[in-house]
C-alpha cells in the first residue's frame, strides 16, 4: 500500500516549521498523529492532525536520535487523542529538519523510512529544509513528503530479497562483502549510479523469495529489521515523493485540539535546554566542586539559548495566538448579528428580517406614520357623525 497524497493541518504545519527553526546547527525530530483514509476510487490519503515534538537524546549536526521511552509516550498520547476526538488516531509518520542542506532525504533517511514502512506501509516522512538562501540572499524554507519503495521492484528486476539460511556470523560477513563490493564498483565506475550497482548485485544472488508472500511473516520481519540496521548505502530503497497540502484543522477532525501541539512544543524546548544545562554542570564538577568561570560560561550559554528560543519560537507563538483571538472575536460578532436576524424572523407580525442600524430613526418613522393614519381616519369619521360637544365648537 502506497500513499496517494497527504493532508496536513495548519496547526501541525506551524508546529513543524517552528520546531525546525528552533536551532540552526542541529537537526530536530518529531512524530505525526493521524490516520489513513481509503476512498472508493482507490485513493489512499494520509490525514495528519497532530504532532509530538521529540526531545533529542543525541544532538548532532547531521543526524538526530530519540529514545524508546518517548516512542512509547507518543503511542499513549495517540490513544488519548483517539478518546478526545472520537476518531482513530495513531502514529502515522515522522518529521525532521535539514538545516543549511538540501530538502532531499539522505541515504540514512531513506533507510530509516524503509524500516518504518516495514512495520506500517502507510508511514509518512516529512523533511523541512531551513536556513537556506536563494541567489538574491533571501531566506527560504522547503518541505517535502516522501515514502520509499523497493529499488528491486522499481527496476522490475526482482520483487524479493535474499533468504538467509546461515547463522548471524555468516550473514554479517556476507553483508560486509556486499558493502565492500558496492563501494568498489562505485569507485571504479564514477558514472555508474547506485541503482546499477544494486541490479548487478542482485543478479549474483541465486536464492530469492517473493516479498509479498512473506511481508507479515515474523521471521521475515526480523530479517527486514536486520537489513535496515546494516550500514549499507540505502540503494535497496528508492525515494518516492508524496504530494501534500495544508488544510484547516477542523476539516480533518471535529475536536478542540487546535494549538495543543504548538503549545506543548514551547515546553519541550525549554525542558530540552534545561536538561542540557544541568548535564553540562554535572560533567564539569570535580569532587562536587565546579570552577566559577565554568559555571559562568554554562549559565551564559543557557541564558543565550533561552533568549534565542524566546525570539524564534515564543514570540511568534504569542503573535499567532493574538491573531487567532482577534479572528475569533470577529467571527463571534458576526455570529451574534446572524443570531439577532434569525431571532427577528421568528417573531410574529411579519416584521422585517433586517435589523436597522439606527433603531431610533426606525421607531420615530413608524410613530409618525401611525399619527398620520390616525388623523386621516379621524377626519373621515368626523364628517360622518359629530359628538354634541364637537358640534357646538364647530
Amino acid at each position: 500500500m502506497s500513499l496517494t497524497c497527504a493532508k496536513i493541518s495548519e496547526e501541525v504545519w506551524l508546529t513543524c516549521v517552528t520546531h525546525a527553526l528552533s536551532t540552526e546547527t542541529e537537526e530536530i525530530m518529531g512524530l505525526l498523529f493521524g490516520d489513513i483514509e481509503y476512498s472508493d476510487d482507490g485513493q489512499v490519503v494520509a490525514l495528519v492532525w497532530g504532532a509530538a515534538p521529540q526531545t533529542r537524546s543525541d544532538r548532532r549536526k547531521d543526524r538526530v536520535e530519540t529514545n524508546p521511552e518517548q516512542l512509547a509516550a507518543a503511542s499513549a498520547q495517540a490513544e488519548r487523542l483517539s478518546a478526545e476526538t472520537g476518531k482513530m488516531t495513531r502514529v502515522i509518520g515522522w518529521y525532521h529538519s535539514h538545516p543549511h542542506i538540501t530538502v532531499l532525504p539522505s541515504h540514512v533517511d531513506v533507510r530509516t523510512q524503509g524500516m518504518y514502512q516495514l512495520l506500517d506501509a502507510g508511514f509518512l516522512g516529512l523533511i523541512f529544509s531551513c536556513f537556506n538562501e536563494d541567489s538574491k540572499k533571501v531566506g527560504k524554507i522547503q518541505a517535502t513528503a516522501f515514502q520509499v519503495s523497493s529499488g528491486w521492484q522499481q527496476n522490475k528486476l526482482h520483487n524479493s530479497f535474499q533468504q538467509f539460511t546461515g547463522n548471524a556470523q555468516d550473514l554479517s560477513s556476507d553483508s560486509e562483502k556486499d558493502a565492500l563490493r558496492t563501494a568498489a564498483l562505485l569507485s571504479s565506475s564514477p558514472h555508474l549510479n547506485s541503482v546499477d550497482v544494486v541490479n548487478e548485485s542482485i543478479s549474483s544472488q541465486p536464492k530469492v523469495i517473493d516479498l509479498e508472500d512473506h511481508f507479515l511473516d515474523a521471521e521475515g520481519m526480523q530479517e527486514a529489521m536486520h537489513l535496515s540496521n546494516l550500514e549499507m548505502s540505502g540503494a535497496e530503497y528508492m525515494r518516492r515523493e508524496v504530494p501534500f497540502e495544508v488544510v484547516p484543522g477542523h476539516t480533518l477532525v471535529k475536536a478542540n485540539i487546535h494549538f495543543s501541539s504548538f503549545v506543548s512544543l514551547q515546553r519541550m524546548l525549554f525542558d530540552e535546554e534545561q536538561a542540557a544545562y544541568n548535564q553540562s554542570l554535572a560533567q564539569s564538577r570535580r569532587d562536587d566542586m565546579i570552577h566559577p568561570l565554568t559555571a559562568i560560561h554554562h549559565s551564559a550559554t543557557y541564558e543565550a539559548s533561552l533568549c534565542k528560543l524566546m525570539e524564534y519560537c515564543l514570540s511568534p507563538a504569542l503573535s499567532s495566538l493574538w491573531d487567532r483571538l482577534e479572528e475569533n472575536n470577529i467571527r463571534l460578532e458576526a455570529l451574534k448579528e446572524e443570531n439577532m436576524n434569525l431571532h427577528l424572523q421568528t417573531l410574529p407580525g411579519g416584521q422585517s428580517t433586517r435589523q436597522s442600524p439606527h433603531p431610533s430613526r426606525r421607531k420615530t418613522g413608524s410613530m409618525s406614520s401611525e399619527t398620520t393614519n390616525s388623523s386621516s381616519s379621524g377626519q373621515k369619521t368626523a364628517g360622518d357623525k359629530l359628538s354634541p360637544r364637537e358640534g357646538r365648537r364647530k
